[in-house]
């Protein structure tokens, strides 16, 4: 009876841990041309910033939901981007640096792709050739952040306007649809 106790006890301990979780692989800035010359899946950029309270919670709980790192790694090329670095960025012909807003110092990329609306956490969906299609500038739970990948990914957004498609949003027909390649 212990025995079994204690085998049942790892097991569940091991599952709520995330033992064989999937995580998002988050691809290196230096890749990202060799990406645009693939034009082979629209890019997802995750904007953030190490004092970011909500966005520690998005990376542990939206992000780091199994299905929605698998769907994410399977469907988009994911980057992320400190907010306040100042790394160099080259996107096409042009190279991205630090730039002052208001009191502080970001990323040029940043200010660029949220329009100079510097609120974290913020996802940013670009298309295939990396050329900007929305931005979310808050957290986002587990659930909204499934619907707008499924809005994204099967192409909804190009005939259906958000709120619709929000609206008449069914897991079961957008999102798993998706994950099981039924478009």
């Amino acid at each position: 009876m212990i025995l079994r106790f204690l085998l049942l006890s790892f097991s569940v301990f091991f599952a709520a841990s995330g033992f064989s979780q999937n995580k998002i692989k988050w691809n290196s800035w230096e890749t990202l041309s060799d990406k645009m010359d693939k034009g082979d899946r629209k890019f997802l950029v995750y904007f953030y910033y190490d004092g970011c309270k909500w966005c520690k919670v998005m990376e542990e709980s939206t992000f780091s939901a199994d299905q929605i790192a698998r769907f994410v790694n399977q469907n988009f090329y994911p980057f992320r981007l400190n907010a306040l670095s100042s790394g160099k960025i080259l996107v096409a012909d042009k190279t991205y640096t630090t730039v002052r807003v208001g009191k502080f110092d970001f990323h040029e990329l940043a200010v660029d792709l949220l329009s100079g609306n510097m609120s974290f956490p913020s996802v940013v969906f670009m298309d295939e050739k990396f050329n900007k299609l929305a931005h979310f500038d808050s957290y986002l739970d587990i659930n909204k952040f499934e619907m707008i990948l499924s809005y994204y990914v099967g192409d909804h957004y190009k005939n259906t306007m958000w709120k619709r498609y929000a609206n008449g949003y069914c897991r079961d027909n957008h999102f798993n649809s998706l994950v099981n390649g039924k478009n």
